[in-house]
């Protein structure tokens, strides 16, 4: 562990010691934990919130709701701290500012909480759907507080059908580095959601990484409401990056969170000095704790060479001492050294699986490959059944009939309503935490080498396919097979 002198953070990283004098891929598991500093001062007045309310007519259909997004929303208003720079706005094809009524940023007291409670009154259910203006709108009034760590929850129950893609996309794309987001998606108590599990995941994974969270049990959303707003309100550090830095013999093949949720960072990778990439990574709080999967590409050397690759490091601002962690590796020709695969690795690699399979096997339903479907969504059974992961099970079998799930073999219903699907997809990727505390059912034991095993028809006999780069724990196909 590298503690910071003045950064409540830190850093671990977790991988195997050696690769193969070949060259190889080396996969870094990077842990970034918030810590609570001495002597805090905690403060509020540096932190702002906006809660877009979908208030399109769906939300009216019943209108309970409506009624559980009133309580909702009231709730989030009242964990409010006095001080917090807030608003609250109605989305329907357009934004509306329900609290305050002009486009500014309340700031939060016994006064502005009872009145925005009020305002909560007059909003109705009409109209259509267009998430990308109602995000603009939150980036233009939380742009009146550049000082200010800001953050948004977005609960809607529809797609986003009053506006282009295109659009949507642009409005996203806008909003990066402006705020974080907690979307919240409503559906009906039997696993019918009309909103687009894309949509939200292409939001989320901008802005922040946080899971979406889909939402069955309208009687629970208050409570998740204020929930979310008090972790909100606990955030401290509000840019923190994560940066890879390499020698001349290693290069970043991808880096990507894989706790709490999974999300691909590496499209979104900023230079930083020679050598060295940054990974905007978000807000934090002192009781955050994120996971990052990075890969590297490593030379070829010889055999028995010891060398230092690379550096992670977090970072904070310029002003703050950034927590560095090295990256040594030795080469060797042992294939039962550089074979083996690090714990944390292997337990990501199948959450990451698990998610892959369930997009392939959803996808390949909605296209009508039947015998794809079935082999895809069978081993997402599999993998969650083996995992621990029982109600990840339970949503996969509102498309298939689960005959054996340790096996993985399942039988896909008849005309699956693709409604049923959104929940599954989303919920793919969220991820459970490697480390002690995870309950022994959802342990991984570590992994040995690789049996051999066939990809881009060839027998491989490392972890990753020699043509491809292809983890063998996330092959498309079982060993045996070209």
């Amino acid at each position: 562990m590298s503690p910071a002198n003045d950064l409540p953070l830190r850093l671990r990283a977790h991988h195997t010691e050696c690769v193969s004098a070949d060259g190889a891929v080396l996969d870094v598991v990077a842990t970034v934990r918030g810590e609570e500093p001495v002597d805090a001062d905690v403060r509020h007045d540096d932190l702002a919130e906006v809660i877009l309310l979908d208030s399109s007519g769906s939300m009216g259909a019943p209108q309970a709701k409506m009624r559980a997004a009133w309580r909702a929303t009231a709730a989030a208003i009242d964990a409010l701290p006095d001080g917090v720079a807030f608003a609250v706005v109605a989305g329907t094809a357009h934004a509306t500012m329900v609290y305050p009524v002009d486009r500014r940023l309340a700031v939060a007291d016994e006064t502005t909480r009872a009145a925005a409670r009020k305002a909560l009154r007059h909003v109705t259910p009409h109209g259509g759907t267009a998430i990308g203006t109602w995000l603009l709108l939150a980036r233009q009034l939380l742009a009146t507080r550049p000082d200010a760590i800001g953050h948004v929850i977005l609960l809607t129950d529809g797609r986003n059908e009053s506006q282009l893609p295109a659009d949507l996309r642009a409005a996203v794309d806008d909003c990066v580095g402006r705020f974080t987001v907690d979307c919240r998606a409503i559906g009906s108590a039997d696993g019918v959601h009309d909103w687009d599990a894309a949509e939200l995941l292409g939001i989320a994974e901008a802005l922040g990484a946080n899971p979406v969270v889909p939402v069955e049990d309208l009687n629970g959303l208050a409570d998740d409401f204020r929930a979310v707003l008090t972790r909100a309100m606990s955030r401290r550090v509000p840019d923190v990056r994560l940066r890879v830095r390499t020698t001349g013999l290693a290069r970043v093949r991808f880096v990507k969170q894989v706790h709490p949720a999974l999300a691909d960072l590496s499209g979104r990778g900023e230079p930083a000095g020679e050598l060295g990439t940054d990974y905007p990574v978000g807000a934090w709080s002192p009781h955050d704790q994120r996971d990052y999967h990075v890969a590297l590409e490593v030379d070829a050397m010889a055999p028995g060479a010891s060398r230092r690759i690379g550096w992670l490091s977090v970072h904070a601002g310029a002003a703050t001492t950034p927590v560095e962690v090295p990256l040594d590796v030795e080469w060797t020709e042992d294939a039962l050294r550089y074979s083996e695969i690090n714990e944390s690795v292997a337990y990501y690699t199948r959450q990451q699986d698990y998610a892959a399979a369930v997009q392939r096997g959803l996808a390949a339903a909605r296209a009508g490959r039947v015998v794809e479907a079935e082999e895809q969504l069978g081993r997402a059974v599999a993998l969650a059944h083996a995992t621990g992961r029982d109600d990840d099970v339970a949503l996969l079998a509102r498309v298939v009939d689960v005959l054996d799930a340790a096996d993985g073999r399942v039988r896909l219903k008849p005309d699956v309503d693709a409604r049923l699907t959104q929940s599954s997809l989303v919920v793919a990727h969220h991820t459970s935490r490697w480390g002690p505390q995870e309950p022994p059912a959802q342990r991984v034991a570590p992994a040995g080498p690789p049996a051999p095993w066939r990809h881009c028809r060839e027998e491989q006999t490392g972890a990753y396919c020699q043509g491809c780069g292809t983890h063998h724990l996330s092959a498309d196909r079982p060993a045996g097979r070209s």
